[in-house]
């Protein structure tokens, strides 16, 4: 009777043990973040990675099957960036009446390769910071020209709506899980690139959202325009209304650049995103700009904070800023870089870890 006793009493704690066990991997599994890595540009290619002079496939299938090895689906990817837009062709009087051959063909290479190591391409069209009318180095008013009415009508008829078709066409566009117009965008909009301040960035993100909606095979596409999030910058006020300046976007994507890790507005974003908002995703996370040290401890540090402060604040998603930076001799921008000097370095583990976590039963 004893030993009856007992072994129902070993079978009972038993049973608890593997409730609490499946229930501890329950509530882990609910807490892990997705992580996923920007890239931007291959290489130090920025500008032209997808002319023929630059694009290099071998650099293209090596970053994926990096970013796979973290458990990573979601790479972030820019387009459009510099300030000439030599992917583009342009009259002599300044007009676009184009996109090269060799751009549109690489980029479709590009989601080729990305499909066959199973990532998905967050792509982003233009980079807001390359509109600085105070530097007089270079000629800065394309980007003004395009964001507004008259050259962005020929930017959509003349390139991104080739460009889509054409990847629609080669049966690749669900490998664009989703689409950010303008890379911090709110820097264009402090610098006065929009006629109209944030109504004109608003009327920018309504019709370009359309634009794209309007095409065969992203018609469900999800549209936004990215923002920085740091309290000396300014935002609109309506940022979280659902009629304000952000209406037409249909997901928020903030970036965040602080050695602690903390993450400003949390929980203004908290509570939208508890109030059924739409999705908010940490698009680009890292070191602070001015802290120029690298790292291997401050970098793992600053990685584990962010991924808790996104966890907290109500983030579905965040990408780290930037996987892979692999130039030799004295390069600053390494120390953002989770591959850098040859090497994957311990914060690209943490991730890893992060991501298995997101598979737990």
């Amino acid at each position: 009777m004893f030993r009856g006793w007992r072994s129902r009493k070993i079978a009972s704690i038993a049973a608890w043990f593997v409730s609490v066990m499946v229930g501890v991997g329950s509530m882990q599994a609910a807490l892990a973040l997705p992580v996923g890595f920007n890239q931007a540009w291959f290489k130090s290619h920025y500008g032209n990675q997808y002319l023929d002079e630059a694009f290099d496939p071998v650099e293209v299938e090596r970053i994926f099957k990096r970013a796979k090895s973290a458990g990573a689906d979601q790479v972030r990817l820019w387009f459009f960036e510099t300030t000439n837009y030599p992917m583009l062709e342009w009259s002599a009087q300044g007009h676009i009446t184009g996109i090269r051959e060799d751009f549109v063909r690489n980029v479709l290479r590009m989601l080729a390769i990305a499909r066959e190591n199973g990532v998905r391409i967050y792509l982003t069209l233009l980079d807001s910071q390359v509109y600085r009318p105070d530097q007089t180095d270079q000629d800065h008013s394309r980007f003004k020209w395009i964001v507004n009415p008259t050259g962005g009508g020929e930017f959509l008829e003349f390139a991104l709506g080739p460009l889509l078709l054409a990847i629609h066409e080669a049966g690749l566009s669900d490998r664009i899980s989703r689409i950010d117009l303008a890379n911090e965008m709110d820097a264009a909009v402090n610098r006065f690139a929009f006629e109209g301040g944030w109504n004109g960035a608003s009327r920018f993100l309504c019709q370009w959202r359309a634009f794209i909606h309007s095409k065969p095979g992203f018609g469900s596409t999800p549209v936004s325009a990215s923002l920085r999030l740091h309290p000396l910058l300014w935002l609109p006020g309506s940022l979280f209304d659902r009629k304000g300046s952000m209406a037409c976007s249909d997901f928020l994507d903030f970036h965040s650049y602080a050695d602690h890790g903390r993450i400003h507005r949390c929980e203004e974003i908290k509570r939208y995103s508890r109030s059924g908002g739409k999705p908010v995703i940490l698009g680009e996370f890292g070191q602070a700009y001015f802290t120029h040290r690298y790292s291997d401890d401050l970098q793992l540090r600053n990685t584990r904070a962010y991924i808790a402060s996104a966890n907290s604040c109500g983030f579905k998603e965040a990408l780290a800023w930037r996987l892979s930076d692999i130039r030799e001799g004295e390069n600053p921008e390494a120390r953002y870089s989770f591959e850098a000097y040859g090497t994957t370095r311990p914060a690209f583990d943490l991730i890893r870890a992060e991501n298995a976590r997101t598979s737990l039963p």
